[in-house]
């Protein structure tokens, strides 16, 4: 089979490169009898090559063209254009779309001779409102009913076969056993970086509790109310240590917060997959207690992967997972008090947690098997 593999919006915030570079590599590997193009968004910042004969990479001449596109809707169908004129030069039998979302409308307005499918990142069915205002439900209600429109469009398709969510294990059944699919959401196997000292690098105590935030670093990371927790301890030898890209003006804003005697360390940059994996496996425990998010993150696998406890939201995929394979705790992201209770349990003693059962089904292999079901 003849496989098309489409990303033209890669960015270094979030797992998207590392997802398809890993399939890239993956396939190279292991599926020595199909044929694979990747078609990836020109850019600066990576590098997408293949070694294998039976993989290639194309990357579209009309950057120019995309990036004055007017609106969402016009970019996102001057896109579909070239994913589909793609899979018709190469005689694909199977696009995948490595985010389903931008292309809804564009696919339930088109006929296709091939197979589609696609990872959904933001379904609407696990949505709830964000406050208990008339405003706050009335957007709510205008979003999920407009996300839930498109998708119906984009169903109306019949080459649209496979939709997969990630680690969802409940909504398929929710919304279309038939169509929709639970997709593993990876760890990635990147190697450590060598002689790296977290404790030394960041200068941190020996005797402090490490609590790790990772990530692109906005308002939905709930930092504010994590930093509340700690400023209303009355004293602990915690560091909480954020590392991302930070949203502009959002570092000097939690600065401001910071009250109390824990230790705050804030380091605006993307750092590489190898600190990324040394700072994690040196950690005591990780942070993911989002608000408003309801969906997976790639760090319940990586905390997974080094057998270190996971503090997150108590609503959605990542707040099941987590019970389902006793990874943590889950705590409302809004009681600070709450939050603060599990720090100083902490800080009396770490969770011991085993993470293979997760390991074993959220591994590259589970990710790419299923992501290729044809």
């Amino acid at each position: 089979m003849v496989y098309l593999i489409a990303d033209l919006n890669i960015t270094l915030n979030g797992h998207k490169y590392g997802f398809v570079n890993n399939l890239l590599h993956y396939v190279g590997k292991n599926r020595l009898t199909d044929k694979f193009v990747f078609l990836v968004n020109p850019s600066t910042e990576f590098r997408l090559d293949s070694p294998y004969p039976h993989v290639s990479v194309i990357t579209p001449q009309q950057e120019d063209c995309l990036r004055h596109e007017g609106s969402l809707l016009k970019k996102s169908a001057a896109e579909w254009r070239i994913i589909d004129r793609e899979v018709r030069h190469h005689g694909c039998q199977r696009l995948i779309l490595m985010e389903l979302d931008l292309y809804q409308v564009a696919i339930g307005r088109n006929t296709a001779s091939y197979k589609i499918s696609g990872i959904w990142f933001r379904p609407y069915s696990r949505m709830a409102p964000e406050g208990s205002g008339l405003g706050q439900k009335l957007r709510f209600f205008k979003s999920h009913w407009q996300k839930k429109m498109v998708m119906k469009l984009a169903l109306r398709n019949p080459s649209l076969d496979k939709i997969f969510i990630l680690n969802d294990e409940e909504m398929p059944a929710w919304l279309d056993p038939a169509r929709f699919f639970t997709l593993p959401d990876p760890w990635f196997d990147y190697p450590a970086l060598e002689g790296f000292n977290l404790r030394k690098h960041y200068d941190i105590p020996d005797n402090h509790l490490v609590l790790l935030q990772f990530g692109y670093a906005d308002e939905r990371k709930n930092n504010e109310n994590i930093i509340a927790a700690l400023s209303q301890m009355p004293h602990s030898t915690i560091t909480l240590l954020i590392i991302g890209k930070f949203k502009p003006g959002y570092q000097a804003e939690l600065q401001k917060r910071k009250t109390g005697t824990f230790q705050l360390i804030m380091r605006d940059e993307f750092v590489s997959d190898e600190e990324m994996e040394s700072t994690f496996r040196q950690s005591d425990a990780i942070l993911r207690m989002n608000v408003n998010y309801f969906g997976s993150s790639g760090v319940v696998g990586i905390a997974a992967r080094y057998n270190k406890p996971v503090i997150v939201s108590d609503t959605g995929v990542m707040a099941e997972l987590v019970v389902k394979y006793n990874l943590g705790d889950v705590v409302d992201p809004y009681d600070t008090g709450a939050i603060g209770d599990i720090f100083f349990r902490y800080l009396s003693a770490v969770p011991t947690i085993d993470g293979s059962a997760y390991r074993d089904t959220h591994d590259l292999k589970a990710f790419a098997e299923t992501l290729l079901e044809s």
